[in-house]
């Protein structure tokens, strides 16, 4: 074998040997190095998905805690709802012994307050429009508007009082409006029932 080629031979291997001990030496180093760099990335990682988790949910609880402010909102205006409907109606039916006079006042003053009722829900609907189901807000968004669109008749029915014509006021036909609204109020409920089970989770 010529000697140059012992020589290659030689310098190859003992390269080989003097690389395969540079790498024992800094095995552990490379190894650690490489560890931290694992362990660091993984932490970075774990912070911004707690800070995610951590802001979607506090973004949650801000949802949550105004969509229950909105039904708590709701509970007294339909509990005054109900009756006063029932009560618009009673007061437009003659009554030969009624003192006519304490009649009209009472049918006015329950008529301001429908409307002021029709302003409030309408009020409370668009300021948590954001924060409820699509379906709560369209249901009660029907009630307001066939609340709006029962005014002119109501007030028509107020003026027919007022002048003592009660063959001219349509009493059946008040009796349709409030059956109506109140079937279109019983489904927005339905909603907000239906949407509270689903919460809780006892959605079946």
């Amino acid at each position: 074998m010529p000697e140059w080629l012992e020589s290659l031979i030689v310098a190859i291997g003992g390269g080989t040997v003097v690389l395969i001990g540079v790498l024992t030496i800094f095995k552990g180093l490379l190894i650690k190095l490489f560890e931290t760099g694992i362990e660091s990335s993984l932490e970075k990682n774990l912070e911004k998905f707690k800070n995610k988790l951590e802001r979607s949910t506090k973004a949650y609880e801000i949802l949550l805690n105004r969509e229950m402010r909105f039904y708590e909102k709701l509970e007294p205006i339909i509990a005054e709802l109900v009756p006063l409907e029932h009560d618009l109606l009673y007061y437009l039916k003659y009554d030969e012994h009624a003192d006519r006079e304490r009649q009209c006042e009472a049918f006015r003053e329950h008529f301001k307050r429908y409307c002021e009722l029709t302003k409030h829900l309408k009020n409370e609907n668009l300021i948590h429009q954001s924060y409820i189901p699509q379906e709560v807000f369209n249901a009660f968004t029907s009630v307001v508007k066939q609340m709006q669109d029962d005014m002119p008749l109501w007030s028509d029915m107020a003026k027919f009082l007022f002048a003592g014509e009660y063959g001219e006021s349509n009493y059946e036909k008040c009796k349709i409006t409030v059956d109506t609204l109140l079937r279109q109020l019983a489904f927005a409920e339905t909603m907000v029932r239906k949407r509270l089970k689903h919460l809780s989770g006892d959605e079946k």
